[in-house]
């Protein structure tokens, strides 16, 4: 983030819901690291608020997991396991067949569009590494989905998961072949363009339960890595004594 960046626009929403929007995009971009502290008192005066909405903004962020809040030290951005993250796609899992299921009745061939659209979205910027806006893009299709539900409470559960997911999916991305996965919003679309409630529901569920395979593999992987490398390591100290 440059210091050109424009004001957030608080107008039209309560504050805090405008912070945490705000956090959650530097977050996904990379503005926050994990394990980075982010400073309550030094963030209010950059948006010219007091500091409860930003505390009150921290806290949601806190409640799904998204950062962790230390007394005395403030809150700082975490990095869930790979776990954490398959087992909230494996929630998602079930969430997203339902919204799949309850949306086929409530279809417009103009949601059907913009469905379609933000799958070629995905894989035009997945083509130029655009891994902040293939999670953009994907969060925006799912969303749609769970909205075409007409079920308020599926909605409030999938709003409080999606950001987690979104959040961390977004710092895996680089080191992950996503293309297949990308292309699996293809089928889900293609059930709910035939209006079939349970190929939808079923393609929406297998979808998430790969994306979980495929996060708990990468981080097996990775942490597989880690302790060849700390293995390596011990052997070169050893190697030079």
């Amino acid at each position: 983030m440059t210091d050109r960046e424009p004001a957030p626009d608080f107008g039209g929403e309560l504050l805090s819901t405008t912070v945490k929007r705000l956090l959650l995009d530097r977050i996904v971009r990379g503005h926050y690291e994990p394990g980075e502290r982010i400073v309550e008192l030094k963030l209010a005066r950059e948006l010219g608020t007091s500091q409860s909405p930003v505390r009150e903004a921290l806290r949601d962020l806190a409640a799904i997991g998204v950062v962790t809040i230390h007394p005395r030290r403030g809150a700082r951005v975490r990095l869930p396991t790979g776990k954490e993250l398959g087992d909230v796609s494996v929630v998602r899992s079930e969430i997203d067949a339902l919204a799949a299921r309850l949306a086929v009745e409530h279809l417009t061939d103009d949601l059907l569009d913009s469905l379609e659209s933000l799958i070629g979205d995905m894989i035009a910027r997945l083509d130029g590494q655009d891994f902040t806006g293939v999670t953009e893009a994907d969060a925006r299709f799912h969303q749609l989905i769970a909205s075409a539900s007409g079920n308020h409470a599926l909605e409030r559960v999938f709003d409080q998961l999606a950001p987690f997911a979104r959040t961390f999916i977004t710092l895996t991305l680089p080191d992950v072949d996503v293309r297949g996965i990308v292309e699996e919003h293809r089928t889900i679309l293609s059930a709910l363009r035939d209006r079939h409630a349970d190929r939808a529901a079923h393609a929406a569920r297998t979808h998430q339960l790969n994306v979980s395979a495929l996060l708990q593999a990468h981080y097996r992987r990775t942490a597989a890595d880690a302790i060849t490398g700390e293995d390596r390591d011990t052997v070169l100290r050893m190697g030079s004594q």
